[in-house]
């Protein structure tokens, strides 16, 4: 994770981005908070998709997860065709 990663994070608090973790899970989270200066930083979200979803389905009852950052390999905002202007994730077309 770079410096410029972590800035993303920051500056998409309350909105969408994608996040690749180190062990292969491809997630689309809105985040909370992002807490970078402590012994062990991480970042807190709720999810919104991700290709381990069973898992997410087994703790739905936690309300949030946490991730810690070196956990993380890269962030990206997610694109306007995923999320309206408010942020909020558009969900995938069903057809």
């Amino acid at each position: 994770m770079t410096e410029s990663d972590i800035q993303c994070l920051k500056v998409n608090i309350g909105k969408v981005v994608e996040i690749q973790t180190v062990d292969g899970e491809q997630l689309t989270a809105r985040i909370i908070s992002v807490f970078d200066e402590e012994d062990q930083p991480d970042v807190f979200y709720e999810v919104v998709t991700s290709n381990t979803m069973d898992w997410y389905l087994d703790h739905a009852d936690s309300g949030g997860f946490a991730l810690a950052l070196d956990r993380i390999i890269s962030v990206k905002p997610v694109t306007d065709t995923l999320a309206d202007e408010s942020g909020h994730a558009n969900p995938p077309n069903q057809q």
